[in-house]
């Protein structure tokens, strides 16, 4: 190949190189790449920060939506915020953009400049039951960092989701949600947080320590007896028994394993015999 071809080839490339237009990102797509919110539906009485890329007389600041979900962008229109993320605000913003002959290809960002609508309530066995102003970001053990556990929180928090109808309840285990073994869940507007008191079984007869336990997730009757301090000497490996109420409130003897399998539930009465010699 001569110096001619090689140079008349690299011409080629530089002109369709530069004939090639940039791909423009979806509109609101730098917003979701920038935002940590994106999850987040805005409601009435946050602030929204309005932007379109390279044309400030169409960026606003602090917008505030209006009770009916609503706000004014400038003198265009009234756009729908509530229950809709800043990706699609940001989308409706640049809609209506276009439908005015405004621009013919804008790129829009939208952020949530002050959070005021979202809350959370938290109540049960918390020291600070109340409710909680909360961000898209919001996480359930955020939530419950700042409510506070009590010594007598029970093993799980269940989580009830009003927003939208009909109503759903999530159930957590709590022990997970402290190591961070559970994945974040994140809040949303009006979900009621319920932290209940510790479910309760009770030992007595031949072992150490008898009284009251708490009764955790899948508790089998040897678990129980181990946190009692063990078999006193002259247990009765073979004579423990289980008093459980039936659906009527009525004792009813619960056959035991004999290994001790037997999972216990809340309001259980364990009792271990004495081995006679």
């Amino acid at each position: 190949m001569t110096m001619t071809t090689i140079l008349l080839c690299l011409m080629l490339q530089a002109r369709t190189t530069a004939q090639t237009p940039p791909v423009q990102p979806p509109a609101g797509a730098a917003a979701a790449a920038q935002n940590p919110n994106t999850d987040y539906r805005v409601g009435p009485q946050d602030k929204l920060n309005i932007t379109v890329l390279g044309i400030p007389e169409f960026s606003v600041s602090k917008v505030i939506v209006e009770n009916d979900g609503k706000f004014d962008y400038l003198n265009l229109g009234r756009i729908q915020a509530q229950d809709k993320t800043v990706q699609e605000i940001a989308k409706e913003v640049r809609d209506l953009l276009i439908a005015t002959n405004q621009h013919t290809g804008p790129s829009v960002s939208v952020d949530v400049e002050e959070y005021r609508s979202q809350m959370v309530y938290v109540s049960g066995a918390v020291k600070n039951s109340m409710g909680f102003k909360i961000t898209g970001n919001e996480t359930l053990m955020n939530v419950l960092a700042q409510a506070g556990f009590t010594p007598s929180s029970g093993a799980y928090v269940e989580v009830t989701r009003n927003k939208p109808a009909p109503s759903k309840t999530y159930r957590f285990d709590r022990k997970a949600l402290e190591t961070g073994t559970a994945p974040p869940f994140r809040l949303q507007d009006q979900d009621t947080i319920v932290v209940p008191d510790a479910e309760k079984c009770f030992i007595r007869g031949e072992v150490k320590a008898p009284g009251t336990y708490e009764v955790t997730s899948n508790m089998t009757v040897l678990q129980l007896i181990i946190s009692a301090g063990d078999f006193t000497e002259r247990a009765s490996k073979g004579g423990v028994q289980i008093m459980r109420s039936d659906a009527n409130g009525k004792p009813t003897k619960i056959k035991v394993a004999k290994d001790l399998s037997t999972i216990v539930l809340p309001g259980d009465t364990i009792t271990v015999g004495k081995r006679w010699m």
